[in-house]
């Protein structure tokens, strides 16, 4: 399987928020937030990032995204789509183990945050030894992988 990775652009901004936008609204069970606000922070957090994320592709496709960063001495993997008609094809175990390179790499922890009616989602990282550490307002979860994990 040949997954390569590039740099993310300006041009990738509009795919990304929309990919956010579409989870969001598929899976936030707390409908007294503020969507627009919501939505103005993600746009907001794209813009600044968006050099920092990484195209993935598969045989010369794109078929998603993701944006790994340092957050308070650990990796947090953000952003991590792989596109619909592209799921269940391995590419996100592959992209995940790729990941786990550069989490052992740089000798840190890897977290995430999930919606946990986003059942798909945490079976791939279930699958890939990440674990429920926190349940947000029952919403989200933070999942997490140690180094010793991989």
């Amino acid at each position: 399987m040949n997954i390569r990775f590039k740099n993310a652009t300006a041009v990738d901004i509009d795919k990304v928020f929309e990919l956010n936008k579409n989870l969001i609204k598929k899976h936030e069970t707390n409908l007294n937030l503020d969507f627009e606000k919501i939505y103005t922070w993600v746009r907001n957090k794209i813009e600044k990032n968006i050099e920092n994320y990484q195209c993935i592709y598969f045989e010369d496709i794109k078929v998603g995204y993701y944006y790994l960063h340092d957050e308070e001495g650990k990796l947090e993997l953000d952003d991590f789509f792989i596109f619909d008609e592209f799921q269940g094809n391995g590419i996100g175990t592959k992209v995940l183990k790729h990941i786990d390179l550069i989490a052992k790499g740089k000798n840190k922890d890897i977290f995430l945050y999930v919606f946990i009616n986003n059942q798909g989602a945490i079976n791939l990282y279930r699958g890939n030894g990440y674990k429920v550490v926190k349940n947000i307002a029952d919403s989200r979860y933070i999942m997490s992988k140690g180094v010793c994990d991989y």
